[in-house]
């Protein structure tokens, strides 16, 4: 009896050992962050610029964006970001801050562009984002995000005005049409949402909806490579915070350059 039990326990034993190897062998390996957005001080991107208004002129120009030293704004230190814009031979330079741990991108939030369209009788119930979260690490399949979110509270009323949100929205194959020659890669796109719930001051339930779409490309050892979509959300990234001014301009940036440090 004694030898029979053993026989038992032996064979129960091995059979869990063989599944345990098995289970080992066809579970996928974690997989280690990919480096979507490489931050070294003195990267330097290039892109064309293309842009049309609710009027549909178009507009062409570059984009020059730089990563040059670190600034600290209320306690927290950020990178600088500086962007020199060139649309049809008129220049502007505007800076913008992010910071980037193991969680993803978040960027200071200048809500400047936004003050303007808040009435002064609601200035004192609105709570705003001090941040915006381009990206959430690790850049996986199904991962969704919230951005940035600015909501009125009143009594017992809440109303998100602006939320932004962002999601995985699968891979392409992408031809980079560098000044150096055109070079295929992979890249990660992610799709932001801008939704608007704009309350009328004089009756707090009713509001106006409307939604815009942005989307960006991220190439893993290279960083963002194409944005399209809502310059309201876009420009957002590239210094000129968020102004709803842009809501009905469309943008479209192609790297043509680039040097990652």
């Amino acid at each position: 009896m004694r030898k029979f039990i053993f026989a038992v326990i032996t064979i129960f034993a091995l059979t869990l050992l063989i599944n345990a190897c098995k289970n080992s062998s066809t579970n996928p390996p974690v997989e280690v962050n990919k480096e979507y957005f490489p931050n070294g001080d003195g990267t330097t991107y290039t892109y064309s610029v293309e842009k049309t208004d609710s009027t549909g002129t178009q507009t062409a120009g570059t984009r020059n964006t730089e990563y040059n030293g670190t600034s600290v704004l209320s306690g927290t230190t950020y990178q600088v970001q500086i962007d020199s814009m060139n649309i049809s031979g008129v220049g502007t330079v505007s800076f913008s801050y992010f910071r980037k741990n193991n969680n993803g991108v978040f960027y200071f939030l200048d809500t400047t562009g936004l003050s303007a369209y808040i009435p002064d009788t609601l200035r004192p119930y609105i709570s705003i984002d001090t941040e915006m979260r381009e990206l959430l690490f690790p850049l996986i399949v199904n991962s969704t995000w919230p951005v940035f979110k600015m909501s009125l509270h009143y009594a017992i009323f809440t109303i998100t005005i602006i939320d932004v949100s962002a999601a995985y929205n699968g891979t392409e194959n992408i031809t980079l049409h560098l000044t150096s020659g055109d070079v295929n890669k992979s890249a990660v796109k992610v799709k932001y949402t801008l939704s608007l719930q704009i309350p009328d001051p004089n009756n707090l339930l009713s509001t106006i909806s409307s939604s815009y779409n942005a989307y960006a490309w991220f190439v893993d050892g290279i960083g963002p490579v194409k944005w399209q979509g809502s310059g309201a959300i876009l420009n957002a990234f590239s210094g000129s915070g968020v102004d709803l001014a842009d809501t009905t301009t469309v943008v479209t940036q192609n790297l043509i350059a680039y040097s990652v440090k």
